[in-house]
């Protein structure tokens, strides 16, 4: 019976073990701050018929909530996946209105497809950037608008 619980024991350890490396491989990892996606991505976007706005910040934070009282509907960090347009989000569990359905998986993990980017010009001061972000494994979908135009759009760009 000793034996039984050591192993048993170990098997757990390890368990443990594997997933705290993998979860804190994702959270501790720079995200990459360069690419096409990153500075397009990265700022406010707002859908304002569902009432929902996103902000994703250049260091790799990522927060969902409701336009019109702020009320946090996910918070935690992204990376984005340039290949295939998706955004990897680890969600707080602490952070996240358990209402809205973000099509987790693992519990902790969500993946957003963004579709039709449009950028204006860059002589267009006056533009909008516009966005579809689609939440897998759920019914989420949002057309959004980029809110913060007061920085560039092109960060490093001639």
């Amino acid at each position: 019976m000793k034996k039984f619980i050591s192993g048993l024991l170990g098997i757990l350890f390890l368990v443990i073990l594997i997933v705290g490396i993998f979860v804190c491989t994702y959270v501790f990892s720079q995200p990459s701050r360069t690419g096409d996606s990153r500075e397009l991505i990265s700022g406010t976007w707002t859908d304002k018929e569902e009432n929902v706005t996103f902000e994703f910040s250049s260091e790799g934070d990522f927060k969902m909530y409701y336009a019109d009282d702020e009320t946090v509907i996910a918070k935690g960090w992204f990376k984005i996946d340039e290949d295939d347009k998706k955004i990897q989000v680890l969600v707080a569990p602490s952070d996240r209105d358990e209402t809205v359905d973000i099509g987790l998986t693992f519990k902790f993990f969500s993946t957003i497809s963004y579709k039709n980017l449009t950028v204006p010009d860059k002589d267009d001061e006056e533009g909008v950037a516009t966005c579809k972000f689609i939440f897998q494994n759920s019914d989420g979908v949002y057309s959004c608008e980029r809110t913060d135009m007061e920085g560039t759009l092109y960060d490093g760009k001639s």
